[in-house]
């Protein structure tokens, strides 16, 4: 793409698409794309990132860590959810 991570530029599509309705199809094809490549939840989003450091830290008994993965999880799944909450 542009050098833009591809989260970002997948969320930059969607808005795009959001306010020109002709764009839609233009959104759809990078979403298939990225799907097919295996990265519908783009492996560059900043979640990761926080995921692995939750991980580590609940490794090391660091209370709350188990929250932080839960939370970023959600974040990846675009569903917000207060820790523990099912």
């Amino acid at each position: 793409m542009t050098g833009l991570r591809l989260y970002k530029c997948l969320r930059n599509m969607r808005d795009e698409a959001i306010r020109r309705p002709a764009y839609r199809v233009v959104y759809a094809h990078a979403l298939t794309v990225a799907h097919m490549d295996g990265r519908l939840i783009a492996d560059d989003h900043p979640a990761w990132a926080a995921i692995h450091a939750a991980i580590k830290a609940a490794r090391e008994g660091q209370p709350g860590a188990l929250d932080t993965i839960e939370r970023e999880i959600s974040r990846l799944r675009d569903r917000p959810v207060k820790p523990s909450e099912r």
